[in-house]
């Protein structure tokens, strides 16, 4: 277990910093650069390949000791990414000794379509999920960046626009927007819900066209 002094001194070297909690804590107050991914016993290891590139060490941050311990023993056989410990708790030791925690916006469906129909429309809209995924129904402006292109192609955006991602729930979209203020993006927001919130609330959606059967 490390310490929030520690921690810090491992960021400055380049280590990453990988958030295990739900979505709305990292949403609320999170470790600045940290890369929020959700946990999983069963997929962390490729949750972790999908989003950050082979090399760099990791620290994990989690609420809970079971979930940092069961975390670590997933990575355990891999040396994709040398796991360097963990921290406890939601940034609270960290927010202690005096360094900042900051927060992902949220953007409703609502204030989104609002937004993308306003005269003066200056916001990026950028979809990480799949191809496969956006052919069933993808909003019409948005960008497709699947999740494992963000961090490569996160140079080629611009950081003086404001940003919002979606996906099909909010997570992969959640860690995505992370990726992004990791790089510098000062304005960065995430859709909690995704597509699914979106189609649900009946928002059009662009869906190629049928071919006619033989």
């Amino acid at each position: 277990m490390l310490t929030p002094h520690q921690i810090k001194s491992a960021l400055q070297a380049g280590v990453l910093l990988i958030d295990l909690r739900p979505q709305e804590s990292f949403a609320s107050r999170h470790i600045p650069g940290s890369i929020h991914i959700i946990f999983s016993r069963k997929s962390l290891p490729e949750r972790i390949a999908t989003a950050i590139p082979p090399g760099p060490s990791i620290i994990f941050l989690s609420e809970e000791t079971d979930i940092a311990e069961a975390a670590t023993e997933a990575l355990r056989e891999s040396c994709r990414n040398p796991l360097q410990g963990y921290m406890i708790g939601g940034g609270e030791a960290w927010n202690h000794v005096g360094f900042p925690l900051t927060q992902l916006p949220h953007v409703s469906v609502a204030e989104l379509w609002q937004r993308l129909n306003a005269p003066h429309n200056d916001l990026t809209l950028i979809d990480v999920r799949e191809p496969f995924e956006c052919d069933l129904g993808h909003i019409d402006s948005a960008l497709l960046v699947p999740l494992g292109e963000v961090w490569r192609r996160a140079s080629t955006l611009d950081p003086h626009r404001d940003i919002v991602l979606t996906c099909e729930e909010g997570i992969r979209s959640s860690t995505a927007a992370s990726i992004l203020l990791h790089h510098g993006f000062p304005k960065v927001a995430n859709i909690p819900g995704g597509m699914g919130s979106w189609l649900k609330a009946g928002y059009p959606a662009i869906r190629p066209p049928k071919l006619p059967n033989r």
